[in-house]
């Protein structure tokens, strides 16, 4: 297992149901939004991984093109080590699991860990932007350009067994695989359905950090860490909260109308 460096941000969990009508599809655009993985046993138990991108380019077509490097990561080691490190420190990931399982065998990935999950959606930074290039890409195709050569690795290690965020592998180290189902839903729209009280939405205005802007936790922790550890608790109870609805509509058969393809 070779070592470089790098880290990462972003998701979701409780409440009860009033409103199951479905999202109009009018006011979706600005939303941030939960990727739902339908996840493999094997998946579940081993460390899922990307190779590392040296750069992006999007065709007139708004399809774009990841082109690889030779090692497989949880993040880019040129830009993130100073989340990781962060990350590794503060909330004490390492060892556990990435996935919160929801009752039909999909999962969403703790927010502590979505900057380590090439399928939560996060932005990712390459390692060569310029005019033609771009600086990063994201696996959420309604949020950016769709990506036409997507791949996916897993290693021969499980989570509790990973060490380090900034770790890098090898491309033979790891068996590629197909791309799991991945499903999104708004934020809001699942707020909806429970009647939150308090949403994602009062919680950024609250601390001026974004659902699943890592850098902006980053920069609250070093303002002032009692905000910081105000947030953190906030928002994993939010996400408690979120797996709750997300198995109350599938409980009350409205896991299918509520989703978005990609």
């Amino acid at each position: 297992m070779k070592k470089y460096f790098s880290i990462c941000v972003l998701i979701a969990l409780l409440v009860s149901c009033k409103d199951t009508n479905p999202p109009s599809s009018g006011d979706e655009i600005q939303e941030v939004q939960l990727a739902i993985i339908k996840i493999s046993p094997e998946m579940q138990e081993q460390v899922f991984v990307s190779p590392l991108v040296d750069s992006v380019i999007v065709d007139n077509k708004n399809l774009s093109t990841l082109y690889y490097g030779n090692y497989l990561g949880l993040c880019n080691p040129a830009t993130d080590t100073i989340l990781a490190e962060f990350t590794q420190s503060q909330f004490n990931i390492l060892g556990t699991s990435p996935y919160l399982i929801l009752d039909n065998g999909y999962a969403i990935i703790d927010w502590r860990w979505s900057h380590f999950h090439v399928l939560s959606g996060v932005f990712r930074n390459v390692l060569f932007n310029d005019a033609i290039h771009l600086p990063g890409y994201s696996t959420n195709p309604n949020r950016f350009y769709t990506i036409v050569n997507e791949e996916y690795y897993l290693l021969p290690y499980k989570w509790q067994e990973l060490n380090d965020l900034t770790a890098t592998w090898k491309l033979e180290k790891g068996s590629l695989i197909e791309k799991p189902e991945v499903r999104y839903i708004n934020l809001k729209d699942i707020e909806e359905y429970g009647d939150y009280t308090t949403n994602s939405r009062d919680i950024s205005l609250r601390y001026n950090v974004m659902p699943n802007d890592l850098q902006a936790v980053y920069n609250l922790y070093h303002q002032d860490k009692a905000r910081f550890a105000a947030y953190v608790e906030e928002y994993t109870k939010l996400q408690s909260s979120y797996v709750k609805t997300l198995n109350q509509m599938i409980n009350n058969n409205d896991f299918e109308k509520w989703m978005q393809h990609e």
